[in-house]
């Protein structure tokens, strides 16, 4: 306890880290706020038809992933890192403003396609404007501080969406909107206020004058994670498509079971991620994830034989595995594969998992109308194979272990710790 508490306090006094954890959190809050209540402002508010909420969302989807890359590929070659941040924070607040002012679908569609594909980039760019900031003050390993602000966001989640639904209850989506709004304008403001680095890591440097993908992203490995992570992405968003419909229809639960599903999905990811980010130097990161995405086979076939609905209950630490590996893991993973593209790699993570959303509600809809919602989960397990073979493959041919050698790399939690407070110690004594 003594240690955690050393660690704890170690990230707190890291330069910047305080605001950037605290712009993390509010725009989670936002997020959460604002993003579980979309579609049904769609259908209920705004009277759109299934086809054009259909219509609408996929395009807001589309649109972000397109956004958000090319800012990605801009925050790249720029070393004011702290204007696309501020970009994409305004973005998403302007959007759900503007959602508050009409309901009319065109103007609509074009809100989400404009705004709220612009505010997609606010996480990419929240990570990555964190871990430069790292950087700039000279501190190499970075996953420790990285995975704790996931927790961050992971925490914003945990309780966010039943808070949103208090909001909607007593003001309506007009509150709800207005509020993730001045959430978002809350964080600009914080990140406003927080000092731009004079300098970035020499990787991030190196490719801030070329606008194309750096040699080392064009290979097989970087193809493979964005197929892998398209297909884990799908199959969560699957899951959490089908998972509350399975519930209250196949095992006769109800809403209040499908909250508490979510809550404790939820509620297991945050050690596991904190955990993860103090190991993850000595950790393969790709075949951990490959391990996490069998963990996804066993918690998709576990659904679909599921007989009641408390088998469910344990299964839940099972998809929490995956979620932490990923999240946790995935994109340090992804930005290993993509030295010298910080914010590309880091959105490209992010897309792979909207990739994944976008293709889920086909899916999902085909195979539930065709074989039954029980099929819907039998082929996320085909899903979640595919991915982890792919991984397997390509981790092999790069002969790496599970886990590197302690003593080439040490990596004690009491070094860390000390690592960080003494990087604080100079910046606090320097000219």
């Amino acid at each position: 306890m003594n240690a955690v508490f050393k660690t704890f306090l170690a990230l707190i006094r890291l330069p910047g880290y305080p605001g950037i954890s605290l712009a993390m959190f509010l725009s989670g809050i936002a997020s959460s706020f604002a993003v579980p209540y979309t579609s049904l402002f769609g259908a209920t508010e705004a009277h759109m038809t299934p086809l054009r909420l259909g219509i609408f969302m996929t395009l807001t989807a589309v649109s972000s992933v397109i956004v958000s890359t090319y800012l990605g590929r801009i925050a790249d070659r720029r070393s004011d890192k702290k204007r696309i941040v501020l970009l994409s924070i305004a973005g998403s607040a302007l959007g759900y403003a503007l959602l508050c002012v009409t309901r009319n679908y065109v103007l609509l569609t074009i809100f989400g396609c404009v705004f709220l594909s612009i505010g997609a980039a606010v996480f990419p760019q929240l990570f990555t404007f964190g871990k430069a900031r790292l950087h700039a003050e000279g501190i190499e390993h970075t996953e420790l501080p990285m995975a704790t602000l996931r927790t961050t966001l992971s925490c914003a989640w945990v309780f966010g969406p039943a808070v949103g639904a208090i909001v909607l209850g007593v003001s309506g989506f007009n509150g709800l909107f207005l509020s993730a709004a001045g959430a978002f304008a809350a964080a600009g403001l914080i990140v406003l206020c927080m000092r731009e680095p004079k300098t970035y890591d020499t990787y991030e440097a190196a490719d801030k004058t070329s606008s194309e993908i750096p040699p080392q992203a064009k290979n097989a490995h970087v193809y493979a994670a964005l197929v892998s992570f398209t297909l884990i992405g799908m199959g969560s968003a699957i899951a959490t498509i089908m998972l509350p419909v399975l519930i209250v229809d196949q095992l006769h639960g109800t809403t209040a079971h499908v909250a508490q599903m979510v809550g404790l999905g939820a509620f297991a990811e945050i050690p596991m991620m904190l955990l993860l980010g103090g190991a993850s130097r000595r950790i393969n990161k790709a075949n951990m994830i490959a391990f996490a995405s069998l963990s996804h086979i066993v918690y998709f076939a576990g659904i679909a034989l599921a007989p009641n609905l408390w088998v469910l209950v344990p299964l839940q630490i099972l998809n929490a595995v995956v979620v932490a590996v990923t999240s946790c893991l995935g994109m340090s993973y992804f930005q290993e594969l993509m030295p010298g593209a910080l914010a590309r790699a880091t959105t490209l993570f992010f897309n792979t998992m909207r990739t994944g959303s976008v293709l889920a509600g086909v899916a999902s809809g085909f195979v539930a109308a065709t074989w039954g919602y029980r099929a819907v989960f039998v082929f996320c397990v085909m899903l979640a194979s595919t991915a982890s073979v792919v991984l397997f493959i390509f981790n092999y041919q790069r002969g790496a272990k599970i886990f590197s050698d302690p003593a080439a790399e040490p990596v004690a939690q009491s070094r860390a710790v000390t690592t960080f407070v003494v990087v604080d110690e100079r910046s606090e004594t320097a000219p």
